[in-house]
């Protein structure tokens, strides 16, 4: 009974303040539109507390909460019920989810007080928060698929939500049509998997294990490159992470949500809770980690060459995610869990961050026009610090851990290789270096902040969430500790390996580490962020000099990643334009110049036989007259004749 009502309130609170804020949209009151959505969102946070502290309460065989509240669908021998399944995986999701979205939430209270409709706004963010709640929670794939698209939903919505401005709608209109693209694929996976177990239940789905490893490319591994292709979309991976960067039209705080907490999250989640099918396509694996490693190294060469604060984080984000999706490929589900709660931390920080310094520099974004912030803003400059060490891979900072588990696995697994685990050092090098510039020319180095612009440091609703995000930023990579270092210092436990342990399948031949290639992989990929780092900081700090002779000498090559490889003038060129030609020609030739002329002239040809047929009925009583009489001497000359 208390489990039900926890899973109920999880719900209900952002739902109402969905509803509240929703039916007040006009309202330009902040506070009130900012408070009643950080409390519904709050309210879930508690509602996830209690569930967490219930799955742990449980032994560790049954850490299992479900619950249905109705039957939804009843067709034949088919039932999907609204079910909801709170385990080890989608409990530590929701966690992330509310935890991280109140503090988006309260920060936006601060950043959105200027803004015309803060009603509205609050009140996409919560429905934001349902949707994303439907997704991780749903027990069956068809309610997964509801909060699926109502992510993306709230990503259209978001991200065009100062829609006067054509550019920001566009990139909204972007978002919602590059992730229909993957839903098809989401769907025919769907499809594919009902086809197979003849169900949709993911805990039947499951059941029905283990599947038989497919050698060939059969229905199994179909099905996973059917649902990988979905992920491609939310999870904005090579080809379809077009709409990701674009994503920075909307709100500062909106970008945080969807970047560290919510929607790019979906992929990661949907492939690591159907692990044990995904296990059994090893091509479809393979892809995986290709596709991953190859997103990591490409968004990571465009980051180095961006000047936007936001565009940067941006393809930071579309970088780690391609991690994420490499962990999963080589067979790590839990190394790719733990690089997303510890991504979220340190993402949603840098995002809060850079909305900040946005809000304290009347909105300029260009980092080239900052500079020395760091005596302005102290707070946002030490927890950006916080992030900054965190996502360029510093012990002891949480994504240390997290990304060296990802690239000791593609070295160390059966399912990784050599060529993968470079790639993925690479990307972190460049990780390190953008990030450092990013650094360099917003806080450090000599100010080029415009003489009208008079930075400030931002009200406290806004530095709080930075505050406790920077603390998160650090310590939340001790969840993970590897057992090498953990042996060090009195056999610390791995507390994720061990908390996501029942709900993975192990890797099919992987052999027991050993901890000098581990310390030795460790200590190169770190040394490469650190050597990369402190390459960006000379460079930008001190000698601004040598990366402007090294662009000049290279233009062509800096012009091509700087326009990022111009991969939407060639979709525009390619696909877009030939599509809507196809579309018109098609209009034009089977459209209006078969089917409406067909129509025409059926139309035509009722309406003349209609009108031939309406002289006798045209309303005249003298011709009715003649008709009878005329009728009458027929009969007549009928009956005389015969």
């Amino acid at each position: 009974m208390a489990e039900s009502f926890w899973i109920g309130l999880i719900f209900a609170a952002p739902i109402l303040g969905f509803l509240i804020n929703g039916f007040n949209f006009r309202s330009k009151n902040y506070k009130l539109a900012g408070t009643v959505g950080t409390l519904a969102v709050a309210t879930s946070f508690v509602s996830a507390l209690a569930l967490f502290s219930k799955l742990v309460s449980l032994p560790e065989a049954e850490r299992v909460i479900t619950h249905s509240f109705f039957q939804w669908i009843s067709v034949g021998n088919f039932h999907v019920d609204a079910s909801f399944l709170v385990d080890q995986l989608s409990g530590v999701m929701i966690l992330i989810i509310t935890g991280v979205g109140s503090l988006i939430h309260l920060f936006s209270i601060g950043y959105m007080s200027h803004d015309e409709r803060p009603a509205k706004y609050f009140a996409y963010l919560n429905l934001f928060i349902v949707n994303m709640l439907l997704l991780v929670l749903g027990e069956n794939l068809l309610i997964l698929f509801v909060g699926w698209e109502g992510v993306g939903l709230c990503s259209y919505l978001l991200i065009g939500f100062w829609f006067s401005d054509k550019e920001k709608a566009a990139a909204g209109m972007k978002a919602f049509i590059t992730n229909r693209i993957g839903d098809a694929g989401l769907l025919i996976g769907m499809f594919l998997l009902f086809m197979l177990t003849g169900t949709l239940s993911v805990t039947e789905i499951l059941a029905q294990g283990p599947f038989a490893t497919e050698v060939t490319f059969g229905i199994v591994s179909f099905a996973c490159l059917a649902l990988f292709i979905g992920a491609t979309g939310k999870s904005a991976q090579i080809p379809l992470y077009v709409w990701l960067p674009d994503a920075m039209a909307g709100p500062t705080p909106v970008s945080a949500l969807i970047h560290a907490a919510t929607m790019v999250t979906a992929g990661v989640y949907m492939i690591t809770r159907l692990n044990p099918v995904f296990m059994a396509a090893p091509i479809s694996m393979e892809i995986i980690a290709w596709v991953g490693a190859l997103t990591a190294l490409f968004a990571a060469s465009i980051g180095i060459t961006q000047w936007d604060i936001k565009k940067i984080l941006a393809y930071s984000t579309v970088s780690q995610l391609g991690y994420m999706f490499l962990a999963l490929g080589v067979g790590s589900f839990n190394g790719a869990m733990f690089h997303l709660m510890t991504h979220a931390f340190f993402k949603a920080l840098m995002f809060l961050g850079s909305g900040s310094v946005i809000h304290a520099m009347h909105e300029e974004q260009d980092i080239r026009k900052m500079g020395a912030l760091k005596k302005y803003m102290p707070i946002t400059h030490v927890t950006f610090v916080l992030g900054w060490l965190a996502i360029i891979g510093m012990p002891p900072f949480a994504g240390f851990f997290s990304k060296d588990e990802i690239l000791w696995m593609s070295w160390h697994s059966p399912m990784g290789s050599k060529a993968l685990w470079f790639i993925g050092l690479i990307a972190a090098g460049m990780t390190a270096f953008y990030m450092t510039r990013l650094m360099a020319l917003t806080f450090w180095g000599k100010s080029r902040v415009p003489e009208n612009v008079h930075p400030h440091e931002s009200p406290i609703s806004m530095t709080l969430p930075l505050i406790v995000l920077g603390v998160l930023s650090v310590v939340g990579g001790w969840l993970g500790i590897p057992h090498v270092i953990g042996d060090v210092f009195g056999h610390i436990p791995n507390i994720l390996e061990h908390w996501y342990g029942p709900k993975i399948v192990p890797i099919p031949g992987l052999e027991q580490a050993v901890a000098s290639h581990e310390y030795a992989l460790m200590t190169i990929s770190v040394l490469v962020a650190g050597a990369s780092a402190f390459t960006a900081y000379f460079w930008y700090t001190k000698r601004e000099d040598i990366p402007k002779a090294i662009s000049e000498k290279a233009k062509p090559l800096h012009s091509l990643v700087f326009e990022k490889y111009r991969v939407d003038e060639f979709y525009e060129a390619k696909i877009i334009k030939p599509a809507i030609e196809t579309g018109k020609g098609l209009w034009a030739f089977v459209d209006v110049a078969f089917i409406d002329k067909i129509s025409y002239w059926i139309t035509s040809y009722i309406k003349d036989s209609g009108g031939g047929l309406r002289l006798l009925q045209n309303g005249n009583l003298q011709q009715y007259a003649f008709y009878i009489v005329l009728g009458l001497l027929g009969s007549i000359s009928y009956l005389i004749l015969g």
